[in-house]
Parts: C-alpha cells; structure tokens; sequence
C-alpha cells in the first residue's frame, strides 16, 4: 500500500498558489515523483495521529506542500524524507522563509495521518516569528521553485547520504550546508551567527595552507568571489521590509572583518567586541551592529552556497583542495 510523505510551506505567495490552482502540481526532481502542490485534504481527529480542526483549517488555508507518493516496498521511507529535505533546503537557499524543515507529516494509502511533526500539531498554538528579521516578508514565488530545482543535482550530491561527515567527497560544501541548516535549527539561537560563519569558513579557508586559514584570508576570498563592494542587504535574494529603516547598506568589504571578530567571541568565549555594536534597549533588534552582522553572515553564506550550486565550475573548485587554493 502507497504512502504519501510532505513537508508543508506556510510561505507560499498568492501567484503560486494561483498558478497551483489554475495548472496543478509542479512537478520536482526526485524518483519517485515529487510535486509541489496543494496538501491532501484532512479530516480532523482521525488517522493515527489526530490533527485539531483548527489545526487542519490552517494547513488547508495556508500552506502548500513538497509531497512524494511512494511505495514503501520499493523505497525506504528514511531515503523519501530525505529527499524532500534536499527540495526544503533548496529553497531555504533561495528564499529563507519560517517553519524550515519542521511541518513534516506522513499519511497512509488512505491519506490518514501516520506520522506528524510535533510543530504541526501546535500550529493554532503559537503565532510564528521569521528567523531573521529581514525575512519578515519573505513569499515563494514561482521564480523561486524553478531556481531551487536548478540547485537540486548539485545539493543531492553534496548531501549525498551513503557518505559520512568525515569522507565526503564534496565535503567543504557538505559541511557548508550542514552549518547553514543548523543555524536555522539551534536553540536558543544567539549561536546561528558562529554556525553561519563556520559555513563560510568550511568553503573559503585552504585545506593546504595554514598560513590562509585566518579571518583576513577568508575575508578576501570573499570579498573575490562576491566582490568586496557589494552591499549584503541590497543582493539579488534579499529584500528588506520597507518599514525596517534602521539598517545602513555597508559594503562587503566593511563588514565581512567584524563577521569573523562577531565569530571569534563566540567560540572563544569573549565579550562582544564592541558594545557599541548592541541594540539599544527599546529599539527593534535590526538596529543593532551586532544584529546586522547575524543576518550578514547567513546572506554572506547563502550567495556563497548559490553560486556554487548554479555553477559546475565553482562547484568543482569549491570541493577540490588545489582548486581553491589555485583559484584564489
């Protein structure tokens, strides 16, 4: 009997939905089938595990779905969760928006809910806040899955799972997304800037050379690759709310040196640098130096890990120890 596994998006934007309504499931890359699509329909309180009617409301109204229907005779249930995980991932890439990862539900042949995430279970419970302010208004977009498809191939092989974390063959990038994932996930999560940098250090730092290991190396190879004078907050995949004003664009290669000292003081236990660079108590949270660099460091990373995706070249580069060293 066929099973059904789907991690739900509560972020889906108006025309998507649209355009789901109008021409069906888009369809992924992924054997057996992955759609984007609408959620099946669920009855509340039945199945093995018994959704609230206002919880079924929310998922009805609100989300859409990465869903694969699959024989669990022929593919095992752990290799289908984690492949919706490599689509879920890809568009986190793309377009960072809440509830990463966390509404995962698996229903039966006859679509009753199986197994449910414990996050799906509370939706009417807790109003949700964005993992980083700048992604308060965050939607997927159409543009949006077409760009993650394109990230798929290289992501599968980067987080190919017959590979451990010590002998991956693409490993500066797996571990660069591993640490990119997990600073979505740590709790509390004052830690996600320190695993965002240690993302950026996986993929910049030469595996060959001590001497251009450090912060200042990793920071020209930064300012190389995605040039010294671009401006964070003003990249192709960011867009601040406008009523977030407090924000001043500062150009990479201002910023990227206080990235790693923002870095330093987490892992060796130190005061922030400067207490200048502290919210001021009763303003928002973005207006604070310190803050900034937090969402700095994840957009530095993000743009570091989309263009190695979308470019065989880089990706090459990226995982080859002579290579990067050559390149740089």
């Amino acid at each position: 009997m066929s099973k059904t596994q789907l991690i739900l998006l509560t972020s889906g934007s108006d025309e998507l939905k649209k355009k789901l309504a109008k021409d069906g499931p888009i369809v992924l890359p992924g054997t057996p089938a992955v759609v984007l699509s609408f959620p099946p329909k669920i009855t509340a309180e039945t199945g093995r595990v018994h959704l609230r009617q206002t919880v079924v409301d929310i998922i009805e109204k609100r989300t859409t779905a990465i869903a694969c229907k699959y024989d669990p005779g022929v593919i095992a249930d752990k290799a289908v969760r984690h492949h919706l995980k490599i689509i879920a991932i890809a568009l986190q890439l793309v377009k960072p928006t809440e509830y990463f990862l966390d509404l995962w539900l698996q229903f039966d042949g006859d679509n009753l809910t199986e197994m449910v995430a414990h996050p799906v279970s509370d939706l009417d419970r807790f109003i949700t806040e964005p993992y980083l302010q700048y992604q308060q208004h965050n939607v997927i977009t159409e543009s949006d899955v077409q760009r993650a498809i394109g990230l798929v191939p290289r992501l599968s092989k980067a987080l190919d799972p017959a590979y451990g974390s010590w002998d991956h063959p693409f490993l500066p990038i797996h571990r660069a997304v591993m640490f990119f994932c997990q600073g979505y996930s740590v709790t509390p999560n004052s830690p996600n800037q320190f695993l965002w940098a240690a993302g950026l250090d996986c993929l910049y730092a030469s595996k060959l050379d001590r001497k251009k290991q450090g912060s200042a190396e990793i920071t020209r190879r930064m300012g190389a690759l995605l040039g010294s004078t671009l401006k964070l907050y003003e990249a192709d995949t960011v867009s601040v709310p406008a009523h977030q004003t407090t924000r001043t664009p500062v150009e990479l290669g201002n910023v990227s040196g206080d990235i790693f000292r923002l870095r330093n003081a987490f892992a060796h236990g130190l005061p922030i640098p400067d207490a200048a660079w502290l919210s001021v108590q009763g303003q928002p949270f973005e207006s604070g130096y310190a803050y900034q660099l937090w969402e700095q460091t994840e957009i530095a990373l993000r743009l570091t890990l989309l263009r190695t995706l979308e470019d065989q070249k880089l990706f090459d580069t990226f995982s080859n120890s002579a290579l990067l060293d050559s390149f740089f």
